[in-house]
């Protein structure tokens, strides 16, 4: 999972793979979350989640 956000802290992603969970997703990965668009070390985490999926 991959979120960007432009407002607050991210929490709608948070909630999201909370309920992702609940419901019997099994997640590749840790989500990234990022503040409107991925810094270095979010790139470096999307790079990470693009391995694991696939």
């Amino acid at each position: 999972m991959f979120g960007s956000y432009g407002w607050g802290d991210g929490e709608w992603m948070r909630n999201w793979q909370e309920q992702c969970l609940k419901d019997g997703a099994i997640m590749a990965a840790d989500p990234v979350i990022c503040n409107d668009s991925p810094d270095d070390a979010a790139l470096e985490e999307c790079r990470s989640l693009g391995e694991a999926l696939a």
